[in-house]
């Protein structure tokens, strides 16, 4: 599978996959035009479409309606290295109560999403260099640890990032 994400101006890029496009930027304040989601946003929304995913699916298997679901993702920063800390996805019902065995198949459903085992087992990140010269070989990414909440790029100017 492959996606392209594709360079504009500043920090705003397209990701490209199939006929589907996302735009992804960073705020102002780091120097984007807060265009789009920042990466962690779309990371941290892929993984609560994930969950959605399975827990429809888990649903549909048990008659349950889900019409309607609303799912919230809350998550933190942390530091050494800087990465996404705990998530925390809250899957609202719209309609049926709920037995607890139905809650727990929604749980482990959720727990089975691709991304969420993808976390569980960390995949290898492999870097390619192209230029219009010459291809580098692929090697094991090393993770640049800093201070900013925008994927290593600081902020303009001190202010708090409210897009984390």
């Amino acid at each position: 599978m492959t996606i392209t994400i594709e360079h504009h101006e500043d920090v705003r890029f397209t990701a490209h996959a199939g006929r589907h496009r996302v735009t992804i930027d960073l705020p102002e304040s780091h120097g984007g035009g807060d265009g789009g989601m920042t990466p962690p946003q779309l990371f941290v929304s892929a993984l609560g479409a994930c969950a959605g995913v399975y827990t429809a699916d888990y649903c549909d298997s048990q008659g349950i309606d889900y019409r309607g679901m609303r799912i919230t993702l809350d998550w933190e920063v942390r530091d050494r290295p800087r990465r996404i800390g705990n998530v925390r996805v809250r899957i609202e019902m719209p309609h049926d109560s709920l037995s607890n065995t139905q809650i727990e198949g929604i749980r482990r459903s959720v727990g089975d999403c691709l991304l969420h085992n993808t976390l569980a087992h960390r995949p290898d990140f492999l870097v390619e260099v192209a230029t219009a010269a010459a291809t580098l070989p692929v090697q094991p990414a090393h993770v640049v640890v800093c201070d900013s909440g925008a994927c290593c790029r600081p902020p303009l100017e001190p202010a708090a990032a409210p897009w984390m």
